[in-house]
């Protein structure tokens, strides 16, 4: 198996690159560096390359260098191999609706998971003692948490699931919250099993608000995390900006967005 991480020399996809590597280096995945063919400095993207080849060899991690004029060539590879995951940077302000490199990669249907990062910080990817995966209720996906836990272990950190409902100002009391929160203990049960299994522990915190993206925006500001592990949400919410598909629009932290190549049942 192999992590494929799209480059193209700017400091973004080399910090993208990073968490690529510490996700490849925990589960004994050889890292294939793939640049496509565009408007790039072809110089800093090859320097670039080797830099991080070199990092690799410092990590123990198997890694090569392609080069493909097309997208299509891209598709033919991985669907020609067995690929893991695909990383890929995009600048921060970018909307993941936007006609950007993602969405061309997405409109491809290449059969592979995608994630996307969003760096704010540059020089961090190295260094995550703290990673937070929100979530709405206590809906999570296996693919999603199995992520969260890759990356929780790769890099030996704290991490927590944050639980966020929507309510109206009348219907909240003290009461309802601690129903709530266990209601979502109670659902996401199968994932502490796996937790424990794997040998790593998370926390669970629950907020309920009338505008949940902010209630989020406010926890993630707040609560010293490193990295926020995001997942997409392809439906109808989603074209209504999904309030979990904002944080990917206005990231408060470096964060991961996980985009699977179908979605789950």
């Amino acid at each position: 198996m192999r992590v494929i991480s799209l480059i193209n020399g700017s400091l973004i996809s080399e910090n993208s690159t990073i968490y690529a590597l510490h996700y490849a280096k925990f589960l004994g995945y050889k890292l294939t560096l793939i640049y496509i063919n565009g408007k790039d400095d072809i110089k800093e993207v090859k320097k670039n390359a080797k830099e991080l080849i070199n990092l690799a060899k410092k990590f123990e991690v198997e890694s090569e260098f392609l080069t493909f004029d097309k997208l299509n060539e891209l598709k033919e590879f991985v669907e020609s191999k067995d690929i893991d995951m695909m990383f890929c940077s995009t600048r921060h302000k970018h909307s993941i609706l936007d006609k950007s490199f993602i969405q061309k990669i997405i409109k491809k249907e290449i059969k592979v998971d995608l994630a996307v990062a969003k760096i704010l910080k540059l020089g961090q990817a190295d260094n995550v003692d703290n990673i937070i995966l929100p979530i709405r209720g206590s809906r999570l996906s296996v693919r999603k948490f199995t992520l969260f836990s890759a990356f929780v272990l790769a890099y030996f950190s704290k991490s927590e699931i944050y639980s966020v409902d929507k309510v109206f100002p009348m219907e909240f009391n003290t009461q309802n919250q601690k129903e709530k929160l266990k209601e979502v203990i109670f659902n996401l049960r199968h994932y502490f099993k796996l937790a424990k299994m794997m040998n790593f522990k998370f926390s669970i915190k629950h907020d309920f608000a009338l505008v949940e993206e902010e209630k989020v925006q406010t926890h993630i500001a707040s609560g010293g995390y490193d990295l926020a592990i995001i997942g997409a949400h392809h439906n109808n919410s989603f074209f209504g900006k999904h309030p979990i598909d904002i944080l990917f629009e206005k990231p408060i932290i470096n964060s991961i967005y996980f985009i699977p190549y179908k979605d789950e049942p």
